[in-house]
């Protein structure tokens, strides 16, 4: 092997998204990658390649690490942090000890940059990744939890029967009265539920009508409140949610007397989900969170969506508290995997490193003070 690494070049994009198609299965286009990693609301990501010089012109990238810029408030102070993303290594090089010495070189190199580091994804009690990040500092941070309310008696029957597919052999007749049975009874426990009265004014917007300005104002004068989550700065939610090429957003906004006092962002997916993106009310107002909420299933079930679903870290007490109370049901999804396997394993796939350069007074590591939604993530369909 003749190895050579160095940063990220214009043209590369062609061979990163065919290394990405091979390791991810995953199409990518020149206007995605684009706006991934070239147009970010902080210029560039941070992108390091290694190249085996050996190998046929046209197919010597071997390896990748990458970081995409996201801005983080640290109770209302700003700080650059690095999400990693699209870090890999072509399968023919995998256990050849090539890939965790150009990680750590470049996550050194990184550190120039960015305060903060973090991967929303990746099992930190066996392979690869998780050892990787082990050895840089990354510690196995919290574990994601999933909200879900069921708004179509058809979607959950459908989800049922392709799970239970999985795991039941034999006569399919009996899969689907089971199925069926299930499914009706999963329904009525969320349609006999009472909804809760809106008062404030609530409006549908679409992402051109919305002032960013406004959602930034009203988080200035709450990120303090909201301990360690995303800096929603304008330029920062104009770039991941409104300039997003796979999901088309929309808002609900809450307004009292004409001002912002709440909003949440979400997308409907292809399978008829809606998804919630970010969530965020004036004073943490359990009465704008309910209302809110509330109105969002109303459209739902006006659009025939099959279920709203919101995602946050396991030690979210406030957002836990908020869908709870207005009927969702939680399920964490490592946990699920692992009642039907050998193995159940406690599994943290947020995982973190903080340097030095960041206060840690306001016990920045103990996760119950980190405020996260789906906008922490890479931006692609879920």
């Amino acid at each position: 092997m003749k190895l050579k690494t160095r940063e990220y070049q214009r043209g590369d994009e062609h061979n990163i998204n065919k290394l990405y198609k091979l390791v991810a299965n995953i199409d990518r286009n020149q206007s995605e990658y684009d706006w991934e990693w070239i147009h970010t609301w902080d210029g560039p990501g941070f992108v390091r390649l290694m190249f085996d010089e050996d190998r046929a012109e046209g197919d010597q990238l071997v390896a990748q690490y990458s970081l995409i810029p996201t801005p983080f408030s640290v109770w209302g102070k700003p700080f650059l942090a690095g999400k990693t993303e699209n870090c890999m290594c072509h399968p023919d090089y995998r256990g050849k000890g090539i890939y965790f010495p150009h990680e750590k070189k470049s996550f050194e190199e990184a550190r120039q940059r960015f305060q903060l580091f973090f991967t929303t994804s990746g099992n930190m009690t066996k392979g690869a990744p998780g050892a990787v990040r082990r050895k840089l500092g990354y510690i196995a941070f919290d574990s994601w939890i999933h909200f879900v309310y069921i708004t179509d008696n058809a979607y959950i029957r459908k989800a049922l029967q392709t799970q239970l597919n999985k795991y039941v052999r034999g006569d399919s007749r009996f899969v689907k009265f089971l199925t069926l049975l299930i499914s009706r009874l999963v329904y009525f426990f969320f349609a006999l539920k009472p909804g809760k009265k809106i008062l404030h004014d609530i409006r549908l917007r679409k992402k051109d009508e919305v002032s960013l300005a406004d959602i930034e104002r009203l988080w200035i004068c709450n990120k303090r409140e909201y301990g360690v989550s995303i800096d929603r700065t304008s330029s920062y939610l104009d770039w991941r949610i409104n300039s997003n090429p796979y999901q088309n957003h929309s808002y609900l906004c809450a307004y009292d007397r004409g001002s912002l006092i709440g909003y949440i962002i979400f997308y409907e997916a292809k399978d008829t989900m809606i998804h919630v993106m970010d969530i965020l009310v004036d004073r943490k107002d359990e009465v704008i969170f309910s209302e809110l909420i509330q109105a969002l299933i109303l459209y739902a079930k006006k659009k025939g969506a099959g279920a709203v679903r919101c995602t946050t870290l396991s030690h979210n007490m406030l957002l836990k508290k908020m869908f709870r109370k207005n009927g969702f049901v939680s399920f964490n999804p490592t946990h699920s995997i692992g009642m039907f396997t050998s193995k159940n394993k406690r599994q943290n796939p947020f995982n973190v490193f903080v340097s030095e350069t960041v206060d840690t007074s306001g016990d920045i590591l103990d996760p119950c003070n980190w405020y996260i939604t789906d906008l922490i993530k890479e931006g692609r369909s879920s």
